[in-house]
């Protein structure tokens, strides 16, 4: 049997090719805006979430679990030092408790005083409507995506039924329907 690679002696010089390209020094140059993606979307979300919980007047658990421990405490410490006969075989026991709701005390009310400045609350990212020409580019770049009646938009995250038409003449054949999304504009291919 023939060896199909080469051996060493026959092997053929290739030409030196020049650099590639840069992506944005191709000829196809696209000046789409930037649109946010979904992870950033999900991010700001969760600041604007967190900036609220911290907004709304600081720890909600601490003003209560001040004041019950604080009770807790002084009912156990009483309960523990006082010569009522029965008490004796839970003396240690209650000791304990009584120390373990002190600290909860003293951390509940260190949380009460404390005032949180969350800063200035975050902004909502502009949702930049996607023009007819962004959405062609994107619909030939995209993989098929099977039908749902109910879906996310892949440019702003909406989960609703969003709008269907047929395909135009300029989209890719191989859409079955067209989904378009009220929100931000987009319009994706299922099918």
């Amino acid at each position: 049997m023939a060896s199909v690679r080469p051996k060493s002696q026959e092997k053929v010089r290739r030409a030196v090719r020049g650099p590639f390209t840069n992506v944005a020094e191709s000829a196809v140059k696209t000046d789409f805006p930037h649109h946010p993606t979904l992870l950033e979307i999900a991010q700001r979300q969760k600041a604007i979430e967190v900036w609220e919980a911290l907004n709304n007047g600081g720890y909600r658990f601490a003003k209560p679990g001040t004041i019950i421990g604080m009770l807790m405490t002084a009912l156990m410490v009483y309960v523990a030092f006082t010569p009522i006969p029965p008490n004796w075989p839970w003396n240690i026991p209650l000791v304990i408790v009584a120390i373990f709701s002190t600290v909860a005390t003293v951390v509940c009310g260190l949380l009460w005083f404390d005032k949180p400045n969350p800063g200035c609350r975050p902004e909502l990212l502009a949702i930049v409507p996607f023009s007819r020409a962004e959405n062609l580019h994107l619909m030939h770049e995209q993989a098929p995506e099977p039908y749902r009646a109910t879906c996310a938009c892949p440019g702003c995250g909406e989960l609703s039924t969003h709008l269907v038409r047929k395909p135009a003449h300029d989209e890719p054949a191989s859409a079955m329907v067209v989904r378009h999304c009220g929100v931000c504009e987009r319009e994706w291919m299922q099918g």
